[in-house]
């Protein structure tokens, strides 16, 4: 049996507006790991006109960018389970709902962090 109740909330109050922008940052965040991932790992020999001595390609890692690598996920990872544990704590009503982006997000850093540090990036 529904109620007629008056809705009392005016829409998202300037906490969970600034974590929407907040998750903006974390995705961008996330993104720019993408990036500096790309420039930091081993090249791959992708023809056979590559010689597989080294010479053409480099096959290491430039230990700069993946520290950057990993401080880029790691602040992306506290951003995110930061911006999940507010909008838990806020929704007190079953017609809230849990923001999908932000779950999302911290599986795939997480799953990265398990990734670098159960070392099964090659390199």
């Amino acid at each position: 049996m529904r109620q007629n109740r008056k809705e009392r909330r005016k829409g998202p109050d300037g906490l969970q507006k600034l974590f929407v922008i907040i998750s903006l940052l974390a995705w961008t965040m996330f993104i720019g790991s993408l990036v500096v991932y790309h420039y930091a790992r081993p090249e791959i020999a992708y023809s056979a006109f590559q010689t597989t001595d080294g010479q053409g390609y480099r096959d290491h890692w430039i230990e700069d960018l993946r520290q950057v690598f990993v401080f880029l996920l790691w602040g992306c990872c506290g951003i995110t389970l930061a911006g999940i544990f507010v909008n838990w704590s806020r929704s007190r009503r079953k017609t809230d709902y849990f923001k999908m982006n932000m779950g999302l997000l911290a599986v795939i850093v997480i799953a990265i962090l398990l990734f670098y540090y159960l070392k099964l990036f090659r390199g």
